[in-house]
């Protein structure tokens, strides 16, 4: 039933791997029932785009219109999702991890295989989030610890209607070992390898067996060359990038994480022919509007529960904390002016347009110092920290102030290096940052001599 030709890849991230009886790897099937097995995941965290980004790839909007599109005409689709929704931090990550649930079960998904930063959020959150979720949780070497509104599936075996036919598929998932502290929790995790081989002894027959492997990429392959009965091996962790492979007969892929890219396996029964390609969710596809809707929810719930009040501070610097833009301008009235005319100067309007002013993962690029104490905490309280300020780069200036009042030299405060900016304007969001460029757009004038 499985031949495999080479992978192909095709530009805009498509990579294709194809192969059947009846034409060659770069020729058409033929338009047949069929069956797409979807999966991706380790979200961490990661529901839409960056704003700020140029480039739009990924986020659950477009991952549910791609869904849909799949859905059209003479096909049938499982999504499996391998794991890692989001991350444990806190509050947010917890809102985070409900909103992801709720998606997967508006998109239909079958299965979500526990990964260890689903476990580092503990047992409570797994189950309060999964309890009336549609989707099943599955892992078949995790033993959770007796906890009300847990159920884990060891393995799952879905029964679909493929055109005229039925169609068995057999679904397991494994967490590498080497990847969670169960002494944390209280969590076993058995040996991948032996609860692999005592489910496979129990399965009734199916058609097609999928092992969800949050693994590594290496651990993965053996298991594939282990246990051979596996037509597909979804691996992943801490992948950014997809992968394809043959391990013999069996094809062992990870989609990336983020959620920018959907594994697509094609299966069409009536000719014993598969094909695997994935997608990158760019552009092309449109923003779906429950998605969208459920996005707006989740900014709401930040609002509601005033996260952005809660936000831990750290001490900067004991002897110093943020003075404001109007102190910098006393005496540097060339740069503050300049500094004015820039999108730093900004950045909070931006974000205010964009419906996510109480998001505290976004408002910490939009305004000065929102982590560390005397920094920005909201505009009722401090307008003066709004928008990309002098010491949004530079540092808390107060200090720097009183010792420039005092006549003292003060050459050493704030300097800064290329690096420095990339705390900001990270690939997620500012992949086309480039120093030398837009240093030109914020590039500070020199003071003229007063008198």
């Amino acid at each position: 039933m499985k031949a495999f030709g080479p992978i192909i890849l095709f530009c805009l991230y498509v990579s294709v791997h194809a192969s059947c009886a009846h034409c060659g790897p770069n020729e058409s099937p033929v338009r047949d029932a069929e069956l797409i097995i979807a999966f991706g995941g380790e979200e961490g965290g990661y529901l839409e785009p960056c704003g700020c980004e140029k480039i739009h790839i990924g986020g659950i909007a477009k991952r549910q219109s791609l869904l849909e599109s799949l859905r059209q005409g003479n096909k049938t689709v499982l999504s499996l999702s391998l794991g890692d929704l989001s991350v444990r931090r806190g509050r947010q990550d917890e809102i985070k991890m409900e909103t992801l649930v709720q998606a997967l079960g508006e998109m239909q998904y079958t299965v979500h295989n526990l990964g260890e930063k689903d476990l580092e959020m503990g047992p409570e959150a797994i189950g309060y989030n999964f309890f009336s979720s549609p989707v099943k949780l599955l892992s078949s070497n995790v033993v959770l610890p007796d906890t009300m509104g847990i159920k884990v599936y060891p393995y799952v075996i879905k029964e679909v209607k493929v055109g005229d036919r039925r169609i068995r598929v057999g679904i397991l998932g494994i967490l590498s070992p080497e990847l969670f502290d169960v002494a944390s929790q209280g969590v076993e995790i058995l040996a991948p390898s032996e609860a692999i081989g005592s489910i496979l002894k129990e399965l009734e027959e199916v058609d097609l067996l999928v092992l969800l492997s949050h693994a590594g990429l290496e651990e993965s392959r053996r298991l594939a060359e282990t246990f051979p009965e596996f037509q597909l091996v979804i691996s992943g962790h801490n992948l950014d990038h997809p992968v394809i492979e043959d391990v013999g007969d069996t094809i062992v892929a990870t989609s990336g994480n983020k959620g920018k890219h959907i594994g697509l396996f094609r299966y069409w029964p009536g000719e014993g022919r598969t094909r695997l390609e994935m997608v990158e969710l760019s552009e092309r596809y449109v923003d779906s509007g429950p998605m969208l809707e459920l996005l707006k929810d989740y900014q709401h719930r930040l609002r509601y529960e005033d996260l952005l009040g809660e936000v831990e501070k750290i001490p900067y610097d004991e002897l110093s904390t943020y003075a404001g833009n109007a102190a910098c301008g006393a005496c540097h009235p060339q740069a503050f002016l300049h500094w004015k005319t820039t999108r730093h100067a900004t950045a909070h309007e931006t974000l205010a347009r964009a419906e996510h002013e109480y998001d505290p993962e976004c408002v910490a690029c939009h305004v000065t110092g929102l982590y560390y104490e005397g920094g920005f905490r909201s505009l009722d309280e401090t307008p003066e920290l709004k928008g990309v300020g002098c010491e949004g780069c530079h540092g808390p200036g107060t200090q720097h102030v009183e010792a420039a009042e005092r006549g003292l030299k003060t050459d050493t405060y704030g300097k800064i290096e290329p690096w420095d900016c990339e705390v900001c304007h990270d690939l997620d969001h500012s992949s086309q940052f480039r120093y030398p460029d837009y240093w030109q757009r914020i590039a500070h004038p020199k003071e003229q001599p007063k008198g």
